[in-house]
């Protein structure tokens, strides 16, 4: 194991970042002066100046871990909770509310019998969020493998259910994530189901964690040994920590600006689970937006807002700030209106021109885009008008004058059946990404339309200060929430929940009517 770990990798690669200064500190208090955000000051009495600050709290707002009866205040295990920054935000007016996520337990992988366990295979060659991620993927691949609980599974957890914080001990207050539930829920909500798969991960080359995925719970100790004995492969398996349920503090992101900023306060950002999402992906993403518009604020800067139309992001953002959560959130695919634009495949084209806007895409992976852009191009535009010679491609039959196009647009054909057809012989990739927008494209054409449709709306801008109160043909309701949320454009407006259609269009009337006819917009 020779390998180097990826925590190992992002240590290195932030310990070498010049004019980054890493001071590891307990927040207690935010410095707030004339409506604004000026610094932090620390449990040891440290005070940091800044005038652009991102929290990040994760599960530490208040943090509170559960394990059967045993409660620990802490935001991870070991690790002591944020109450004095909880207490803080409370005190700025911030309302608060609790949810709760959990973890399952971790095995040594050296006391498992994998051959009792379905083997799941990696891929053939890695599949990598980034192309970047070619220059420092440490491999080598590992497998991952399958069980399953059985009636003694269940029958242990239904048995204990009274040593449950969840359930018997009724001492957790918060709403857990309804994607991703505890084996204990699985088994009460779910009891009709004789097994429930359990995904056996490991954690990393140079150290002998396990992963028991699908088996969160808050369970004692003792009785989580008992349980992992019953599945398949894990009889006899070392546990190195029990799962514990963890309950903490959010801040509604309906408090957010698209930007991330907090209305309340000028210069705090807040991301992560402090907004009410769950999962590592959400968490990194808002990362990423609140610390390139804190820091193109910092610079006086244009703030980076994506859309619902470009990219998932803009998705997971709107839907926080617009909407708020009452659950855990976690992005979906079906959340998304456009997902049929909103590919894997034409992730880079979407997004790396915005990266290299915000001067995140350096020299090297900007040509590297460049030159896979243009062989796409030229790959699109050779398919569209070579001809097939002949008539039958599998089982597919064409006309005479048909293209390679029109065979990629078949449902049945794929890249691999076409791919001699290309001179010089294409990249597989780039054969792959042209055959995925042949057979997208009318989907794809259906929901440009219905963007540009929508874009008069989306686009259009409400004056920050515009005066609901004053619009007496407005709804009660569409009075309140829109003083509450200032939607910056009619757009988002539309997507609050409880504004009726009636609503966006009158304040619409004015903004239009005002702005066309050159009549005052009504400001508070």
């Amino acid at each position: 194991m020779d390998k180097p770990a990826y925590g190992n990798l992002a240590t290195a690669l932030l310990q070498s970042q010049s004019n980054l200064a890493i001071v590891q500190g307990l927040v207690e208090e935010l410095i707030v002066e004339d409506g604004a955000v000026r610094g932090v000051v620390c449990a040891g009495g440290e005070l940091y100046r800044a005038r652009r600050i991102v929290l990040a709290t994760g599960t530490f707002l208040g943090g509170k871990s559960f394990c059967g009866s045993v409660v620990r205040a802490e935001g991870r295990f070991g690790e002591p909770p944020a109450r004095g920054l909880a207490d803080a935000l409370r005190r700025l007016g911030f309302p608060t509310a609790r949810l709760k996520t959990g973890t399952p337990p971790r095995i040594d992988r050296r006391s498992v019998n994998y051959e009792e366990m379905t083997r799941q295979p990696p891929s053939s060659h890695p599949l990598l969020f980034s192309y970047a991620s070619e220059r420092t993927f440490a491999g080598p691949q590992l497998p991952c493998y399958l069980t399953q609980t059985n009636a003694r599974t269940h029958a242990l957890v239904r048995e204990n259910l009274a040593q449950s914080p969840l359930y018997g001990l009724d001492l957790i207050r918060g709403i857990g994530p309804r994607y991703c539930p505890s084996i204990e829920d699985k088994v009460v909500k779910f009891a009709h189901n004789p097994t429930h798969q359990i995904f056996i991960e490991p954690e990393g080359w140079d150290e002998p964690t396990l992963y028991v995925g699908g088996f969160s719970t808050s369970l004692p100790a003792e009785i989580q040994v008992e349980m992992l004995h019953t599945l398949p492969g894990l009889e006899a398996c070392s546990v190195l920590r029990a799962g514990y349920a963890v309950e903490y503090d959010m801040v509604p992101p309906t408090e957010l600006l698209e930007t991330l900023e907090t209305r309340r306060i000028a210069g705090l950002y807040h991301c992560g689970q402090l907004n009410g999402t769950s999962g590592y992906e959400e968490a990194a993403a808002q990362g990423l937006i609140a610390g390139i518009n804190a820091a193109r604020a910092a610079r006086g800067e244009e703030p980076l807002r994506l859309s619902r139309a470009q990219a998932y992001i803009g998705v997971l953002i709107d839907d926080l700030v617009t909407r708020g959560v009452d659950e855990p959130y976690r992005m979906l695919t079906s959340r998304a209106e456009h997902r049929v634009i909103l590919r894997h495949d034409n992730a880079d084209l979407r997004l790396t021109p915005v990266g290299r806007e915000m001067g995140l895409v350096d020299d090297r992976a900007w040509e590297g885009f460049r030159r896979r852009r243009e062989a796409l191009g030229r790959a699109r535009r050779h398919a569209e008008k070579t001809r097939i010679t002949d008539e039958r491609i599998g089982e597919e039959r064409f006309s005479a004058g048909s293209t390679i196009a029109d065979a990629l647009r078949r449902p049945s054909l794929e890249f691999g059946d076409v791919a001699d057809r290309f001179h010089p012989r294409l990249d597989e990739e780039i054969g792959e990404r042209v055959a995925i927008e042949l057979k997208c494209e009318g989907y794809v054409r259906r929901q440009e339309l219905a963007i540009e449709k929508a874009a008069k709306s989306e686009n259009a801008t409400i004056p920050s200060d515009f005066d609901y109160q004053s619009i007496a043909a407005l709804s009660a309701e569409g009075r309140e929430k829109f003083a509450s949320r200032r939607p910056r454009t009619l757009g988002v407006a539309g997507r609050i929940p409880g504004i009726t259609p009636s609503d966006v269009a009158i304040v619409g009337l004015f903004v239009h009517k005002g702005r066309r006819e050159n009549i005052p917009i009504p400001t508070a």
